[in-house]
């Protein structure tokens, strides 16, 4: 409060206070999750990835942005023709081959804020779902993660008791009813109530749905039909492509206009590399040509399509201060992870 005639040193302050948050909001990107009580909150503010830290083979993203651009700029074409405007992707495949990394991406890219749910939360049934759809804002990423967990906990629980309903008529998971015993240690979710909390009278529009699965076949042709999840997107191991260019986002690269960096253990961050630092330490920068080198050899020592993308960030993390070390001792892990895959 003041004391005075007038409040403007008040409006002032808040007028400020907002400029500032909206100039820092524009690195960030908001996370929200559901809760019990069908409700969204805030959960962490995270800084956003540049596309060019995103290592996939050539297309994939460009394509992915595109059409999410387009869809957004699309709302009068969907309501001309009288098509509910809704856009879902179905992103499937190995772990660790960067589903959820390029979400993230997705999201920064756009100033979308991302809006995530595991469907198999403990507290989640029809109605819960249907509310938190119907709640989400018209511009956003829904992010259901897994989303086979719940379905396939199910299929792989029948036993006598799920083939005598089905004899006596009662609908298992895949008939749409709430098969409460079915569930009951996972949630009372039915396929039904997914499908409806997908596309049915209640869910919001102008929101973006991404859904990452790691066993597409476990998916009921009902829930990954066109409509639904409209894009599909196959995530493989990495490819020597992929190998190649983790390996340059990795590292970075002298210029002509900056010294040599002296030191190995630096803290200065140096503007040419595309990685974020997760740590202090940081290596001298190399030649372009120099980095060229290694990291052709790098991706010539790693087997096609055979570790994730995860699995390489992991070792070359390993060895994030010793460019050429992390070449020459590649082949050797890639020996001893299928030793370890064998056990």
């Amino acid at each position: 409060s003041v004391v005075a005639r007038s409040n403007t040193i008040l409006k002032q302050l808040v007028l400020q206070a907002k400029r500032e948050y909206e100039a820092e909001a524009i690195h960030h990107i908001q996370i929200y999750f559901a809760d019990s009580h069908g409700g969204w909150r805030w959960t962490d503010s995270r800084h956003k990835h540049p596309m060019s830290s995103i290592v996939l083979n050539p297309g994939y993203k460009e394509m992915l942005l595109s059409d999410t651009k387009d869809f957004l700029n699309s709302k009068k074409w969907y309501a001309d023709r009288g098509i509910p405007f809704r856009r879902g992707y179905l992103l499937h495949g190995v772990p660790g081959s960067g589903k959820s990394s390029l979400i993230h991406a997705i999201a920064g890219e756009l100033m979308l804020d991302i809006y995530a749910l595991s469907l198999s939360a403990a507290w989640i049934n029809d109605a819960t779902l249907t509310t938190l759809m119907g709640r989400v804002p018209a511009r956003c990423i829904v992010l259901l993660e897994d989303l086979d967990a719940t379905f396939t906990r199910s299929t792989g629980r029948r036993s006598k008791k799920d083939k005598k309903r089905r004899r006596t008529g009662t609908s298992g998971i895949n008939g749409g009813a709430n098969t409460t015993d079915a569930l009951s240690e996972v949630n009372t979710l039915s396929l039904s109530g997914l499908l409806n909390a997908l596309d049915g009278v209640a869910a919001a529009e102008g929101r973006l749905l991404f859904a990452t699965t790691n066993h597409l076949d476990h998916l009921d042709p009902a829930l990954s039909r066109p409509g639904r999840m409209d894009v599909w997107i196959d995530f493989k191991n990495a490819s020597k492509w992929q190998a190649e260019a983790l390996f340059r986002n990795f590292f970075p690269t002298s210029s002509p206009s900056l010294p040599r960096a002296t030191s190995s253990t630096s803290p200065q961050r140096q503007p040419q590399s595309k990685t974020p630092r997760q740590h202090t330490h940081s290596p001298a920068p190399l030649s372009p040509s120099v980095l060229s080198k290694l990291a052709q050899e790098f991706a010539q020592k790693v087997p096609d399509e055979e570790f994730s993308v995860a699995a390489l960030q992991g070792y070359l993390l390993r060895n994030k201060s010793r460019p050429e070390e992390a070449v020459k001792g590649v082949e050797a892990w890639v020996e001893e992870e299928r030793r370890n895959k064998e056990k």
